[in-house]
């Protein structure tokens, strides 16, 4: 989704904001209302450069990174927008006073309520946009995190929007860290080719044997193949679907891992 880029129609205190394109834009136009860069120690935070969408990415949580990770995998996602905000002060302003919330403030001034996730989907040759809320199950207990998401929720209600809370539990530094793995082809700056990437992940799973070290299993995949880069094909196989990889469980060269019917 996208707002209106005219300054004149937002606040004066948002305008310059709004000049500069924060908050706006989509695909690699956007550019998030919080960035990393807005704290003074990153802490959880984290950045990526897009694979779909080529911008840089800006997350203020291990959980958020993670959320992004399993949504630039999914083939239906057409854009992704995170710390979407929600300019409409004036509905959220009337939400808060009626449901008891206190509004986000700067000094004097209100401040515009963000959404972590806004996705894009194609879905059936047509779009469709999913607002998705990113806390920890601890949060959700907080009756402050619920107030705040209701208002949240209240408001995609008005606007049509699909608003849901994910369920980040088994969002786990493991599978953080595995997905990091397997995006690594990207990071790598590894070009895949359909035809060697499905010759790859045909021999690997055709030779898997449970218990034998990933990088073993790749090296013999690579020499059936005759395919010098096994590493880069088995992770961006594995990124694809190509290779079905379980990634709740550790993944690393040295170590045996399982693939999933």
């Amino acid at each position: 989704m996208d707002w209106p880029h005219d300054p004149s129609l937002y606040p004066p205190h948002l305008q310059t904001a709004v000049s500069r394109g924060i908050g706006l834009g989509e695909g690699a136009a956007y550019q998030p209302w919080i960035k990393t860069t807005s704290f003074g120690s990153k802490g959880t935070c984290s950045n990526f450069i897009g694979i779909k969408i080529r911008r840089p990415f800006h997350f203020l949580s291990s959980k958020e990174a993670t959320n992004f990770l399993l949504e630039e995998r999914n083939p239906e996602n057409v854009d992704i927008q995170e710390q979407m905000p929600i300019f409409d002060i004036q509905t959220t302003m009337r939400l808060c006073a009626e449901f008891g919330v206190e509004h986000t403030h700067q000094g004097r001034f209100p401040t515009p309520f963000t959404i972590d996730f806004v996705l894009t989907k194609r879905i059936d040759r047509r779009r469709a946009s999913f607002a998705r809320s990113i806390k920890t199950a601890e949060d959700l207990l907080k009756p402050k995190v619920k107030s705040r998401l209701n208002i949240e929720y209240q408001w995609s209600a008005e606007v049509n929007l699909d608003w849901a809370s994910v369920d980040t539990r088994e969002f786990t530094p493991e599978l953080l860290s595995n997905l990091r793995f397997i995006r690594q082809w990207f990071v790598d700056r590894y070009e895949p080719r359909p035809e060697a990437s499905a010759r790859f992940a045909e021999a690997f799973q055709h030779g898997f044997e449970l218990g034998t070290p990933l990088e073993e299993l790749i090296h013999k995949a690579a020499s059936r193949t005759r395919l010098s880069d096994g590493v880069s094909l088995f992770r961006y196989g594995a990124w694809s679907n190509l290779i079905r990889v379980d990634l709740r469980r550790p993944i690393s060269l040295d170590s045996s891992i399982i693939l999933l019917p």
